[in-house]
Order: C-alpha cells, then sequence, then structure tokens
C-alpha cells in the first residue's frame, strides 16, 4: 500500500531523515531531552538528538514533556515540537505534551511504530503534516479545539486508530490525513469543515459510519477510495438529507436523516455574537465584531460569496433561496 498523488513524493525525503540531522549539539535539559532554544523569547522547542546520531535512541518508554525547561541556568518555556523531533524513535509508547505549547512540526512523531497513547493540550493551533504518520499502534486521537486544520497524512497509515476526534472549529482536512486507517470504523465530520483533500479516507476499510453536521461539501471520488460506502451509513442533518442524495459521491452512501437540522450552529460561546444579520428583501446586511470573514454558501456546498474580513457593516445581494452564512466559528442557515 503506497500514498497516492503527489504527496508520494514526501516519502524518499522521510526516509532519509536520519542522514539529513546533521546539526550542531544540541542543548539538552536535566533529564536529558533535546530543546531547540530561542534565547531572545526564552522559548524552547522539543527536538532531536545531536550532530551525526541515529534517531532511533533520541526517546524512549513515556515521554512526559515540562511546560518549562531549564538549560545552561536559564528558564525557557516549551511552545513546540521541531519537524521530525521524533521520528523512527522505536521505544516510544507514550507522549505527553504541555498546556502552553502551540506547534507540532511535520513528521514531528512519525514512524514511531510502539507510540499508543497521545495526549494533547488544548493550547495547540498546529498540528504539522505528517506528525503522526505511520504510528501503527496508535488507537485513538483527539484533535484540539483550537486547531483549524488537520495536516496532511496527519494519521495515515496508523492502522490501530480506532478513535479520532474532530472538534467544531476544524476548517479543513488536508489530503490522506487519514489514509489506511483499516481500524477506524466512524467518524464525525463536523460543519465547520469546508474543505476535504484527496485520498483523506481512502483505504479505511472498517469505516461503517460517517456523520455530517453540516451541508454537503464538494469532494472527489478518491476522498474514499477502496472504502464500500453503498454499506457505510452517512448520517446528515434533516434539512440536507435531499442536498446528500444529489451531491457527488455523498449520494453513494447509505443516507440517514439524523434527526436534527443544520441550522444556528455555533462552535464557540465566545463567539456568539460574531455577526448579527438583517434580511432586507434579498439583501443581506450583516454587522461583523471581529477579523474574520464572512463565508455565504449555497446547499450544495458551492461559495457564492465573501464578505470583507474586517468588523463593520456589510452587505451582501442575493437571489431567493437558502443559504448558509459562516463567520468565524458560527454558522447560520437563512432562507430568502
Amino acid at each position: 500500500m503506497v500514498l497516492k498523488g503527489k504527496i508520494a513524493i514526501i516519502v524518499a525525503g522521510i526516509a532519509l531523515m536520519p542522514a539529513a540531522m546533521c546539526f550542531a549539539e544540541v542543548p539538552t535539559d536535566v533529564s536529558g531531552k533535546h530543546y531547540r532554544l530561542d534565547e531572545q523569547r526564552q522559548t524552547a522547542e522539543l527536538t532531536y538528538l545531536s550532530y551525526d546520531s541515529l534517531n532511533v535512541d533520541a526517546y524512549r518508554g513515556v515521554l512526559d514533556v515540562p511546560a518549562e525547561v531549564q538549560v545552561d541556568g536559564a528558564q525557557y518555556r516549551v511552545t513546540g515540537v521541531t519537524p521530525f523531533a521524533c521520528v523512527y524513535c522505536e521505544g516510544l509508547t507514550s507522549v505527553s505534551l504541555p498546556e502552553g505549547m502551540t506547534r507540532i512540526g511535520f513528521g514531528a512523531f512519525s514512524d514511531c511504530p510502539n507510540l499508543a497513547a497521545v495526549s494533547l493540550p488544548t493550547s495547540l493551533t498546529t498540528l504539522g503534516d505528517w506528525a503522526f504518520y505511520r504510528d501503527g499502534a496508535l488507537q485513538q486521537a483527539t484533535v484540539p479545539e483550537a486547531v483549524r486544520r488537520v495536516g496532511a497524512a496527519t494519521f495515515a497509515f496508523c492502522t490501530s486508530l480506532a478513535k479520532v476526534e474532530i472538534p467544531r472549529g476544524v476548517k479543513s482536512i488536508a489530503q490522506h490525513a487519514f489514509y489506511y486507517c483499516p481500524a477506524l470504523n466512524e467518524v464525525l465530520i463536523p460543519g465547520s469543515v469546508d474543505q476535504i483533500g484527496e485520498y483523506t479516507f481512502a483505504y479505511c476499510t472498517g469505516l461503517t459510519k460517517v456523520q455530517m453536521e453540516g451541508f454537503p461539501i464538494a469532494i472527489t471520488e478518491d476522498v474514499f477510495e477502496g472504502v464500500d460506502v453503498s454499506a457505510c451509513t452517512l448520517v446528515v442533518p434533516t434539512d440536507q438529507v435531499e442536498a446528500y442524495k444529489e451531491a457527488e459521491v455523498w449520494r453513494n452512501f447509505n443516507i440517514v436523516d439524523g434527526g436534527y437540522e443544520d441550522l444556528h450552529e455555533v462552535f464557540d460561546d465566545e463567539l456568539l455574537s460574531s455577526f448579527e444579520m438583517k434580511i432586507v428583501g434579498t439583501v443581506l446586511y450583516l454587522n461583523v465584531i471581529g477579523d474574520a470573514p464572512v463565508l455565504v454558501y449555497n446547499l450544495q456546498g458551492q461559495r457564492i460569496a465573501v464578505a470583507a474580513s474586517h468588523s463593520g457593516e456589510h452587505r451582501i445581494p442575493l437571489s431567493h433561496g437558502q443559504y448558509i452564512i459562516k463567520c468565524g466559528r458560527e454558522s447560520r442557515k437563512i432562507s430568502l
């Protein structure tokens, strides 16, 4: 089984990573963990072994990363994990990352075959491409609510991954994100998601249920390549059943009415007042609070209008019909 598409080109680069880890000696704390330091900001990122070392021995067993570390007598806040920090750590079994950390870099925990448990902080905003690629022992994952994008091949070839929680607020799930996760049998895709990349759930052969909280997203057939979608239940909002029955790819699923409506979805209580609206005839007037753009979609998932991303009043002329309005992490359905 190999990844398909342009992303497959990167595989060769990952295979050569140990040879590419030829940096100057990497600072360590008293526990032996390795860090890349930013002395000006007084921050640190967990990183790999020193010059000319194979990363397989960098970390073993339980890796509990602290929120602050002391290196050479100076104190640093731990804010991230560098690209490839723990790649090929065969003895790594568990990872716990601290609150305050915001970034996991490209391939940070890829090819850790015995990594079975991961605890990610709620402060995390960036989950890098290939972060947990080919971690065959990983059984479940919860994507933090502040993450807006599930990266390319982030969980690809996680063959034991049976449960994943994608939070409301994620905007896109990139290509190959869950490629060949045969133990994954159920997934909920929040209404905030408006883009699903190529081969995202390809060869998730155990997939029996997909729940969509929003309107049909335009996807290509390869998103579910290798999955028997006719035997897979697709649970959708009551007012979106007909739209899914007409939508490319989605109409091939066993579509079931979920008994709820895609109406006024709110993903974050702090953003309840992200926009106020009124309708006069076929003109939508919006008063935006904050810098999030206002996006207007038809029920087929096509974006038909975008209002400027700044606070103030915006005027959007529309035709008669039904639309989904999204702004920040709030979503509403309207009828004109």
